[in-house]
């Protein structure tokens, strides 16, 4: 295991740092409780209030999912999925909405589509009453789902 340090020319704490060891059962324990980036998880993030092109993959069927944090903001939030050509797609939801772990996160899905494969759909969604009050919970994440066999 190897351990890549960085620093300025005039700094010899990178030196020093360079050379020290540490024991890779810390290293493995450090890495087991750090939290999952947001670029490990699947899908699409898109930032309430805009718009992002997401890939259709075969056979599957996306979800928009939230942050469980949101709580009974979920209710206030309206998102949009348009084709190519400008077609709204149908959204589902189902009560209650279903709720999952993603990356150790809890998540619940608000809705459901299909598009055809191999195309790309814009989704957006709305707050308009500011009902998601956190700056870090503000998007949605649209996530492939279902992959039915060929």
């Amino acid at each position: 295991m190897a351990v890549a340090v960085s620093g300025c020319s005039g700094d010899t704490s990178a030196d020093t740092a360079a050379t020290s060891s540490a024991a890779p059962a810390d290293t493995v324990g450090a890495m087991a409780t750090a939290a999952p980036r947001d670029s490990d998880l699947v899908g699409v993030r898109i930032p309430l209030g805009e718009t992002k092109k997401v890939p259709i993959p075969a056979g599957a069927i996306m979800e928009i999912t939230v942050p469980a944090e949101w709580g009974a903001a979920v209710d206030s939030v309206r998102c949009t999925v348009t084709d190519s050509s400008g077609r709204n797609e149908d959204l589902r939801s189902s009560e209650p909405k279903k709720q999952e772990k993603i990356a150790g996160k809890p998540w619940v899905t608000l809705w459901t589509f299909s598009s055809p494969p191999a195309t790309e759909v814009t989704v957006g969604c709305q707050d308009a009453d500011n009902a998601v009050t956190d700056a870090q919970l503000r998007y949605v994440r649209v996530v492939p789902r279902g992959l039915h066999p060929n």
